[in-house]
């Protein structure tokens, strides 16, 4: 609940959605339900939908169905609403609401500094074993030469005007568009520190991606290159990790999938499988969604 947090979260200016972010579903003065609108622009070929993803999404637990209530009428201003994830009740929920199960997000982890996972907390036999996994998995990262590679932080200033590949459609596979006005916004979040970088070859650029930071954890919380060669893929993810590991706070690197692509690039440069998520799609009316892989992040 820190102002400068939801002032972020809900009001700071976003190019791609007119006021307010945050919803409220009151009766009689008292707020019964609330949701925060994350905009997504989704492309698939030549289609692009204007999807959200709610986050933030709570009830009254006497008030029964306003959760519910609240879904539906935000539902009602983009074409589609992402969901992937969430609470036991969440997942009895979506369902019964109309949501489509359109594929899985798939957690990965790296440890890249296992002694940091000790700090402050209580030796026990489960600690050791965490520690001893982790150490395992350290060890057994690749190395991955990036001879000739170079990852460049951009600032926000500097979105506008830098020679960035920006991700673009492959046949098969819909993704949600990244623009230097949304990443602006992303880079002005005061609870994560985030950090963007564009990635070129030979001084051409081929790729970005975009660093979150929180206690003792960086999140690849978005990588793309423009390529179908495993190899650049995974010294991308590598370009990623040797930036992270600069900071001396971070115990593991983190990041998220949804299709074999990046899927592969993770597990290519080390990264472990820790645990699923349903990736869930709710259409509006007469709204087709994607028939293919659906990249999230």
């Amino acid at each position: 609940v820190e102002l400068r947090h939801l002032q972020w979260k809900c009001w700071e200016d976003r190019s791609d959605w007119v006021g307010s972010r945050g919803y409220v579903l009151a009766r009689e003065g008292e707020i019964q339900a609330h949701g925060t609108v994350v905009p997504l622009s989704c492309v698939n070929g030549q289609q692009s939908l204007k999807m959200i993803y709610l986050i933030d999404w709570a009830a009254d637990a006497k008030a029964v169905g306003s959760g519910v209530t609240l879904m539906k009428r935000v539902a009602q201003m983009a074409d589609a609403v992402v969901a992937v994830g969430g609470s036991d009740m969440t997942q009895k929920v979506l369902p019964a609401l109309g949501f489509k199960t359109c594929g899985e997000v798939t957690k990965f982890a790296r440890p890249v500094r296992p002694l940091r996972r000790l700090a402050g907390q209580k030796l026990s036999p489960r600690l050791g074993a965490q520690f001893a996994r982790s150490l395992l998995w350290r060890l057994q990262a690749p190395s991955v030469r990036t001879q000739g590679w170079t990852a460049s932080r951009i600032a926000p200033e500097q979105l506008a005007s830098a020679a960035i590949r920006w991700p673009h459609a492959r046949e098969g596979t819909a993704f949600f568009a990244r623009t230097a006005e949304t990443t602006a916004y992303f880079l002005k979040c005061p609870a994560a520190p985030m950090e963007f970088y564009s990635v070129a070859r030979d001084s051409s650029s081929r790729g970005c991606f975009l660093l979150a930071y929180a206690p003792g954890q960086a999140r690849i919380a978005d990588f793309y290159i423009d390529s179908q060669d495993r190899e650049d893929w995974r010294i991308l993810i590598q370009l990623a990790v040797s930036q992270a590991m600069r900071d001396p706070a971070v115990a593991e690197v983190v990041s998220m999938a949804s299709d074999p692509v990046t899927r592969q690039a993770l597990i290519d440069s080390g990264f472990h499988p820790r645990g699923d998520s349903p990736l869930r799609l709710l259409a509006g009316k007469g709204v087709e969604l994607p028939a293919g892989q659906i990249r999230f992040q």
